[in-house]
């Protein structure tokens, strides 16, 4: 079989984004996929759901099983949520990775766990109907990084986890802001920038690094479980399998874990590059990124799949495509809106349990209606 190497997907550090976008994706050893063998780590255990979220003891499994990791909990916690990959896993893979070292959370060290669990997520997301990509994506990174990965055998073995595929939503969602602010929003990618693009980048208004973004606050998307990963990350458990995901956040006004309710604040987004890559990664400049994910799988955010109160956003071509002419936002008051325009009003109703009735590809959009279909 012929080995498929997966090179060009690697381009962040040359690709430059306009504004403020985020850039997390794998630039580590070149991985191949190829791998054949038992399989190692069954797909249903590297999927993380959100009960998983709202369940798993990441700073006790460390503690029994790779205590010297301990310090890296945010790190490991941002980075599964980000990429919907369990730590447990995760753990596994760096654990191999520093067999006996003691870290400190450097943040050589934190980019390093931000790159194997992008590399993890890579594959395993792109190839996720075959039976063997969690196997592939343990080894393609145990391979890479020349390691000895000892995984428990149970990893092997299927769990129970909803088949389901994501429904189609529209105006379940706010956008991550308060009601009322106008932000302005970038092109549709994915969280590893690329594949299934479901994360957008929004900020409230264009600034440098080292700008007072204290009137800027990010909000709860719907109601649901939060659970602050470090002082950075964010993820929101909503009803009916659904996660959204913040990064690059700062001034987080939440206890973990805490109940919320759509439009709750949750934080500003950081104006400093250390605190908005508090786990690593990289940023164009300041802004959240979103994400949303349904069951451990991504959501492509495009109006055939996901409307928010708000607005619709056309995904147009490719990662971050920011082309008015094929890449669009579709404001409900405001009309066409371009990507990375300061235009996109939240003007959603009340928080209440409202769903669009035909969403806005019909042009006749019914936004504020209460009916659930």
């Amino acid at each position: 079989m012929m080995k498929r190497v997966l090179l060009s997907l690697l381009i962040t550090s040359c690709f430059a984004l306009p504004m403020s976008g985020s850039q997390s994706t794998y630039n580590g050893p070149t991985l191949h996929d190829n791998y054949e063998g038992p399989l190692v780590v069954a797909n249903s255990q590297l999927r993380y759901l959100g009960e998983d979220m709202l369940t798993f003891d990441t700073a006790g499994y460390l503690a029994q099983h790779a205590s010297n990791l301990v310090p890296l909990r945010p790190a490991i916690d941002t980075w599964a949520a980000m990429h919907a990959i369990h730590p447990r896993v995760l753990i596994h893979v760096l654990q191999a990775y520093w067999p006996l070292a003691v870290t400190s959370a450097t943040a050589g060290e934190k980019e390093t766990v931000h790159q194997i669990a992008t590399a993890i997520a890579l594959i395993y997301h792109e190839q996720r109907q075959d039976p063997l990509a969690a196997s592939k994506a343990v080894m393609a990174v145990a391979d890479a990084y020349h390691l000895k990965v000892e995984l428990p055998t149970g990893l092997a073995t299927s769990r129970e986890v909803p088949t389901r595929n994501a429904p189609l939503v529209f105006g379940w969602f706010q956008p991550p802001w308060e009601i009322g602010d106008t932000w302005a929003g970038g092109g549709a990618h994915g969280d590893t920038g690329s594949g299934t693009r479901n994360a957008l980048d929004y900020w409230g208004e264009y600034r440098n690094w080292g700008a007072d973004l204290s009137q800027w606050w990010v909000a709860a998307s719907q109601a649901g479980t939060a659970r602050v990963w470090s002082i950075c990350s964010v993820s929101v458990i909503h009803a009916g399998g659904w996660v959204s995901t913040y990064y690059h956040l700062e001034n987080v006004q939440l206890t973990d874990p805490q109940v919320v309710e759509r439009n709750t604040v949750i934080s500003n987004y950081a104006n400093d590059e250390p605190t908005a890559l508090c786990q690593g990664g990289s940023s164009t400049g300041p802004h959240v990124h979103s994400a949303l994910y349904h069951d451990g799988n991504r959501v492509e955010i495009d109006e055939a799949n996901v409307d928010f109160t708000a607005f619709s956003h056309h995904a147009g071509v490719g990662q971050y495509d920011g082309n008015c002419n094929t890449s669009w936002y579709n404001h409900d008051t405001a009309g066409k809106i371009c990507p990375y325009a300061d235009a996109l009003l939240n003007n959603a109703p009340p928080p209440v349990p409202a769903m669009f009735v035909d969403g806005f590809e019909s042009g006749d959009t019914s936004a504020w209606s209460s009916t659930i279909q």
